[in-house]
């Protein structure tokens, strides 16, 4: 088989695991993509009524909705692949009887799923904000489109690594739930970086997390503008966890498949 071949199985393969997943989330009812909304919705009113009593204004001018909209999809991406990544093993394992089949096919299949539903998500609610009247001006479409691609690749590197450890600590599956609800206060999903000033925002500018939802409001809104942000930063990071994710996978996937 060419590689040209083997890279058309690969995708068919994807897209049949990425439907099956859709029907997963779904079931017979349409209420599971509804529901994320919710989800994020509920999410943005709960900070944006504890703001409003703290006296705390709009970062940098971006309206609150737009503000905290993008610190909840950016971190929903990330902490979703990653926690599909962990399960994706078990929840599929009959269908990784078939050689066709590999864990890696089933993670992409699974970021890809949730990346389009977050970011379905997001924009809906930045639709029906600026129906409301809230004002908006795109900073930059690139800076947007390089954030919403890096996102997903960064957690499905992270994914990979945790899944991988895993099969050799099982304790990971319960320590990285424990690890994201830490992050989740601590990356910036309802406050800005600029908030803090001298180390302790320097500090947290070494968490990548914050860095992409901090670049995705820079380039969604031209008031918001942070200092100390680098495209390259994260760049290089993601390579990484790639790279070290891809080998790992490789590495433990089969002791993973002959685990119960």
């Amino acid at each position: 088989m060419s590689l040209l071949e083997g890279l058309k199985v690969q995708a068919r393969v994807i897209e049949a695991l990425m439907l099956r997943e859709i029907h997963t989330i779904n079931g017979d009812s349409k209420l599971g993509y509804l529901w994320v909304l919710i989800q994020t919705g509920f999410g943005i009113a709960v900070f944006w009524v504890l703001r409003s009593i703290l006296g705390a204004s709009s970062p940098h001018g971006m309206p609150t909705p737009f503000f905290l909209a993008s610190g909840f999809c950016i971190f929903a991406v990330f902490s979703d692949v990653i926690m599909k990544s962990l399960t994706a093993v078990q929840a599929n394992r009959p269908l990784l009887t078939f050689p066709q089949v590999t864990p890696f096919d089933v993670m992409v299949a699974r970021m890809l799923v949730i990346s389009a539903t977050q970011y379905l998500t997001i924009f809906i609610i930045i639709g029906l904000g600026i129906l409301f009247g809230y004002s908006l001006s795109v900073y930059s479409f690139d800076l947007l489109l390089f954030v919403v691609f890096i996102s997903p690749l960064f957690a499905l590197g992270l994914g990979m690594i945790f899944a991988s450890l895993a099969v050799y600590l099982p304790v990971l599956n319960k320590l990285v739930p424990m690890g994201l609800r830490i992050l989740f206060f601590i990356s910036g999903v309802f406050f800005s970086v600029s908030t803090f000033g001298g180390k302790v925002a320097s500090w947290l500018l070494f968490n990548p997390v914050l860095q992409l939802i901090e670049l995705f409001r820079s380039g969604l809104d031209a008031s918001y503008r942070i200092q100390g942000l680098s495209v390259t930063y994260v760049s290089g990071v993601t390579l990484c966890t790639l790279v070290l994710g891809g080998f790992l996978e490789l590495h433990s996937r089969v002791r993973r498949l002959s685990c119960d």
